[in-house]
């Protein structure tokens, strides 16, 4: 019979067996961040000052790390956040785990546990339940057992996502209706910009000041700083073609944005090494396929979904491109850009508990 051992990652052995597991569970092909770990761990990622983290470690006798978790505490927040889970397929030693981890969330006054959420939405959440035959850019990946050893400790649904995969647009495709909404926001005088490379940073504070209200209904969502934002998202712009960011002004005011990132699928997972840099650079010179990662239009502008979304289109039309609209929470209306392009779907969970 195994013995397990459930402890906090608070001295470095254990943090080591943290950062391990993931490269044990997966080989070379890792999903796993391991920058961000450390600067959680150590108390100096860009997001830090917001909340406390717990790792865990659960071992067996011999001392092999079985699976592990962090806990996630904010301020005035009765939810603890779980997530960074990795894990054998071992449903015992899972439930070890989470006992211990649920007594002490329990203790620390927390009411409920959601997850996966890595410390936060805006690093990374949700567990993928299907497709595990193609994996893009920027979506979450896990084993695929991973949903079932949650619920078999009493975890169930609460949010279900989707991503679309959209085929190549077609001359057909570009509606002349939203073609003259287009035409008609150029009338009243709203920009429709493409930034360059080297003035994207500018632009980061009024993104940040757009999605934070524009997402503020999201599950998991605390706003951030526009310190913090630009401090987490500004390497964006080594991995984006601007041919596909789009940011809609009316005068100085920031009115919609839409922000789509090329496919690099698995190679930006990982180290990266000269020959993976390469590969990075020429996809990015001329993408087959786009992430359409982030959306939104301010509910003042009526319409402005619409225009933004013939811009988008053509684009897509012009560069010859599929793409992907990333993890939309089912019962959202993703409206049109995916009604007439849609030919599959990619699909995740978010979990919860009550304490």
């Amino acid at each position: 019979m195994n013995t397990y051992r459930c402890q906090e990652a608070n001295d470095q052995k254990l943090k080591k067996l943290f950062l391990r597991l993931p490269a044990q569970l997966y080989g070379s092909d890792c999903p796993q961040d391991v920058r961000t770990e450390k600067q959680l761990l150590q108390g100096t990622h860009p997001l830090s000052s917001c909340f406390e983290v717990i790792p865990f470690v659960i071992t067996d006798g011999s001392g092999k790390a079985l699976c592990r978790c962090m806990l996630t505490y904010y301020p005035d927040d009765e939810t603890a956040y779980l997530g960074f889970f990795e894990a054998y397929n071992d449903p015992n030693a899972v439930q070890t785990m989470f006992r211990y981890v649920e007594d002490r969330a329990a203790a620390d006054g927390k009411r409920a546990i959601l997850g996966p959420v890595d410390a936060s939405i805006y690093i990374n959440y949700r567990f993928k339940i299907d497709r595990f035959d193609k994996t893009y850019t920027g979506e979450p990946f896990n084993k695929p057992y991973y949903p079932a050893l949650w619920k078999n400790c009493g975890f169930s649904v609460c949010d279900r996502y989707v991503s679309n995969q959209l085929r190549q647009v077609e001359v057909e495709d570009i509606d002349p209706r939203l073609s003259r909404i287009y035409d008609r926001f150029l009338a009243r005088g709203y920009r429709f910009v493409t930034p360059q490379r080297r003035d994207f940073s500018r632009y980061l504070a009024d993104i940040c000041d757009s999605m934070m209200h524009l997402y503020a209904g999201f599950t998991g969502y605390k706003p951030l700083t526009q310190a913090q934002f630009v401090s987490m998202f500004s390497y964006l712009k080594y991995v984006l073609n601007f041919d596909m960011v789009k940011l809609v002004y009316k005068e100085d005011k920031l009115k919609a944005f839409g922000i789509c990132l090329p496919n690099y699928g698995v190679l930006t997972w990982g180290r990266l090494t000269p020959t993976k840099l390469l590969q990075i650079l020429k996809i990015r010179k001329k993408p087959k396929e786009y992430i359409i990662l982030y959306v939104g239009a301010e509910p003042d502008s009526s319409g402005l979904g619409g225009a933004l979304v013939h811009d988008i289109r053509n684009s897509l039309y012009q560069n010859g491109c599929t793409a992907i609209g990333a993890l939309i929470k089912e019962g959202n209306v993703t409206g049109e850009v995916y009604d007439i392009l849609y030919t599959d779907q990619f699909r995740y969970v978010l979990l919860s508990k009550e304490l």
